[in-house]
């Protein structure tokens, strides 16, 4: 008997990313919200990914996903340069962003004819507008996980607000918690809580993460990778794999717990490879493997 694998929806950029680590430069890589997501997301469920990419982004590189079995019907091609980011990572850590644009990552993805009610809908981190429109047009999904950033926070905080209050789970960086709390985390937490939300996944880099609800927290350790290639989607490859763990099962204690464990990994295994690469190569059975040894405490 086939185990069944959850149906994913992710929203996100698409990217063709130049990197700079040390003395070594990528240049024109795979990257961007989506991709990141999809990559890890890809090992426990069925994933379609909604994007926006130029005219310039090539064809083969599609094609390599479709080959793994990621859904790129949702990836749009409109008239136009694809979003790209250069970045450069400092020896102690600071990452600098040298350039960038972004004429696609800001158009709205035309939604593919799924013919099935997604078991869970990603709303990565884009325009609020683009996540509330893409959120209607979705079939009503199980399961709802936003993903934001400090500009949208800023310049649209009552369209943040609006999406947030129909998410099942919202994620946050400390900076981002603190602009919505004005100062005050906590107060941020309880907001979005009382918002109707049904846990806040707060990321904290290298002290790992915390998921509160209204009255319990789960803590989760960070990951120590076997090495550190490249810094880049830690974060949007942390929420496939919690997305892909709550989309088999719900937001309960237990589904919370696993899936903390599971997101902890797959943050972990994306700065092992310039790119998607490593989420690419890894094994289902490894990254089970690895996610049972995760330390998770429930508070």
């Amino acid at each position: 008997m086939t185990e069944y694998r959850p149906k994913v929806v992710g929203l996100g950029t698409v990217s063709l990313d130049t990197i700079e680590v040390g003395n070594r430069t990528e240049t024109d890589v795979l990257g961007g919200s989506a991709l990141y997501f999809g990559a890890a997301a890809r090992l426990f469920s069925d994933v379609t990914l909604l994007g926006v990419v130029g005219t310039d982004f090539p064809r083969s590189e599609l094609d390599r996903l479709s080959e793994i079995d990621i859904d790129t019907s949702g990836i749009s091609t409109r008239p136009g340069e694809t979003f790209r980011w250069h970045v450069r990572y400092e020896l102690d850590g600071e990452r600098n962003t040298l350039s960038t644009n972004r004429p696609s990552a800001l158009e709205q993805p035309s939604i593919p004819e799924l013919g099935y009610r997604p078991d869970a809908l990603f709303l990565g981190s884009t325009d609020p507008s683009i996540q509330a429109s893409v959120l209607v047009d979705s079939g009503k999904p199980a399961l709802v996980v936003l993903d934001t950033m400090s500009h949208w926070i800023r310049d649209r905080r009552e369209e943040f607000d609006m999406v947030a209050r129909c998410a099942d789970v919202v994620l946050l960086n400390s900076e981002e918690a603190s602009l919505l709390g004005d100062g005050d985390q906590g107060f941020a937490v309880t907001q979005i809580l009382d918002g109707g939300c049904s846990w806040v996944v707060m990321k904290r880099g290298e002290q790992g993460a915390v998921a509160f609800s209204h009255d319990k927290s789960i803590t989760v350790s960070s990951v120590r990778p076997c090495y550190v290639t490249d810094p880049t989607g830690a974060g949007d490859a942390f929420a496939g794999g919690l997305v892909s763990a709550l989309a088999g099962s719900g937001t309960h204690l237990l589904d919370m717990e696993v899936a903390m464990g599971r997101a902890a990994v797959m943050g972990s295994l994306a700065v092992e490879s310039f790119s998607i690469d490593r989420l690419l190569e890894m094994t289902t059975d490894e990254a089970a493997s690895r996610a049972h040894e995760v330390p998770v405490r429930v508070g």
